[in-house]
């Protein structure tokens, strides 16, 4: 994604079938880890030395290299109960870490109930272990003798399952930490590019008003009719107050609705041509984008001649990119509109910024035979379709 481009939003997919809930997948998932693991253990077969009653349990330091790949995974405590527990509390530990949240119970808190959760599982599986080796025997020694044994082989692999459990949570929540920090960004970026927008609508709206004005007492009829469309138009932006970007035919159809307004004003000293072909008008644009240079091109351009003049409105794709033009044959860039720099330009270029990062070009230029041409190239992206 390029610098301050905004994400796409979710696109509404058509009704069909249901899909499963999305505990399912992870909880299959874990079951085949769970699986193999247990199948692994049962591949694990203990040496002729070890071999007896309590010998698959108690686990003896190997005396000389293993003979064979299954006594070596023995001998490595694969297979053992301890194996077995880890096996089945590994997805539980996981899930339990998940819910423990240390800002709202505090980091003393959040690991005294872990130190606690994994001093339990050693004594629950030291019990296991000693009822399952010395559960028959007739003479058994106590717990309390048993337990310095049991510590040895129980405590090493409950930490090291510990901090695989640890490291796993840190790396989701610094993943969703990431993410909420770019969702944050991008919300503020949107913001920020509707407030820009904002800024536009009563700029143009004062304009509008200030030519309806002008007309009232001069052609009541066509004052009544370029009121009619302003509030067409306006109906229409209500609709997009809160988005940044819409599809190309709902601005092309704002910019028509706008010089439709001006040729009102103008009367026979405005023409205007809209050359945008169907297959692009999904292409996603910053809302209100052109009439800023519609706008300009008016007042700067057509409004400098006696004899008026022609707007045309082009949009084109070239592979990846969009390129829209506004044209006139006006005035051109005289001395008196300079580069024509106002609030309406001066805001195109801080949202094209806002929006695209530096994944633009947005220039002004002279025509070779009259007037000027402002230009914005920037990615073709299809507009997704939201829910209304």
């Amino acid at each position: 994604m390029t610098p301050g481009a905004l994400p796409p939003r979710a696109v509404l997919k058509p009704a069909g079938r249901v899909g499963p809930p999305a505990w399912v997948r992870p909880a299959l998932l874990w079951l085949a880890v769970v699986g193999a693991l247990v199948a692994l253990g049962r591949y694990a077969e203990p040496p002729e030395f070890l071999r007896g009653p309590a010998g698959r349990n108690t686990l003896p330091r190997m005396p000389g290299p293993a003979p064979d790949f299954r006594t070596l995974l023995y001998l490595l405590g694969v297979g053992s109960l301890i194996w077995y527990a880890v096996v089945l509390a590994f997805p539980l530990m996981v899930l339990g870490a998940r819910r423990i949240d240390a800002e709202r119970l505090g980091r003393g808190r959040a690991v005294a109930i872990s130190v606690g959760v994994v001093a339990a599982l050693i004594v629950l599986t030291s019990v296991w272990q000693y009822f399952s080796i010395y559960g028959g025997a007739p003479m058994r020694p106590s717990f309390a003798a048993y337990a310095p044994q049991a510590l040895r082989l129980n405590v090493l692999p409950w930490i090291a399952l510990t901090g695989l459990v640890a490291g796993i949570e840190a790396r989701r929540r610094a993943v969703q930490a990431r993410v909420d920090r770019e969702r944050l960004r991008a919300q503020i970026a949107e913001q920020r590019l509707i407030a820009l927008t904002g800024q536009l609508h009563p700029h143009f709206l004062f304009n509008t008003l200030q030519g309806i004005s002008t007309l009232i007492h001069r052609d009541p009829d066509a004052a009544d009719e370029m009121l009619a469309k302003l509030s067409d138009l306006l109906r229409d932006l209500l609709r997009h107050r809160d988005q940044a970007l819409v599809p190309l035919s709902d601005e092309v159809r704002y910019a028509r609705t706008y010089l439709e307004i001006a040729r009102l004003r103008f009367a026979d000293r405005l023409t205007f041509e809209i050359a945008v072909d169907p297959s692009l008008d999904q292409a996603s644009v910053p809302l209100f984008i052109l009439q800023p240079l519609v706008e300009n091109a008016l007042v700067h351009g057509i409004g400098q001649r006696a004899g008026g003049g022609r707007v045309t409105v082009t949009a084109e794709r070239d592979g990846d990119r969009l390129r829209l033009a506004v044209a006139d044959n006006g005035a051109g860039l005289t001395t008196s509109a300079t580069m024509r720099v106002g609030i309406g330009l001066s805001n195109t270029r801080e949202r094209l910024r806002a929006t695209f990062g530096g994944d633009h070009r947005f220039s002004l230029d002279s025509r070779p035979d009259d007037g000027a041409i402002a230009r914005i190239d920037i990615p073709y992206r299809v507009h997704p379709v939201v829910a209304s």
